[in-house]
């Protein structure tokens, strides 16, 4: 039987995944996607909207492993542990759920709580961000095109420098 299950778990498309990691059960999920408008007042008090940007994707779930479902004690605490590894790589992960796929996601936070009744299962709520990556890059612009290249152009090497004393200067003290 034990080669039929193998089979059937190679064939099978896990519901939810985790990275590398697949819950034997998923409880509950809530996914929050959340548009943030600009708001600017003009005049006497009218307010206008005249940017829009996304904030990261997030995801809550409760989730669950059961050692009876691994085979053998400990299977949950094993899933576990690899939950908090994920967490402490701080490396980004995909998760993938019924509904969607999430890239580049961090899992921000993991509550477990056991008692006497879930000794041997793993359930717990599970809170996941995205993480946005974006590009820089750095652009140099002709002299000639700068408003004022003497305070914005790019550094020259002039050489070595050395102070020299003045002569004539009145210091604040002495001006005093």
């Amino acid at each position: 039987m034990s080669l039929l299950d193998d089979a059937f778990a190679l064939i099978r498309r896990p519901s939810v995944t985790i990275g590398s990691l697949m819950p034997d059960v998923l409880v509950r999920e809530a996914a929050r996607d959340t548009l943030i408008t600009t708001d600017h007042p003009v005049e006497t008090g009218a307010a206008i909207s005249d940017h829009a940007f996304k904030l990261p994707a997030e995801i809550e779930m409760i989730i669950g492993w059961s050692d009876s479902t691994g085979g053998f004690v400990g299977y949950s605490d094993e899933a576990y542990e690899e939950l908090l590894d994920l967490q402490s790589k701080r490396e980004l992960i995909s998760v993938s759920t019924g509904r969607r796929n999430y890239e580049n996601m961090l899992p921000v936070g993991i509550q477990e709580t056991r008692d006497e009744k879930t000794s041997n299962v793993l359930v717990c709520a599970l809170r996941l961000r995205q993480i946005l990556v974006v590009s820089t890059q750095t652009t140099s612009a002709a002299k000639a095109n700068q408003a004022n290249p003497a305070k914005t152009g790019s550094t020259t090497n002039v050489g070595s420098q050395q102070l020299k004393p003045t002569t004539g200067f009145a210091s604040p003290a002495q001006r005093a």
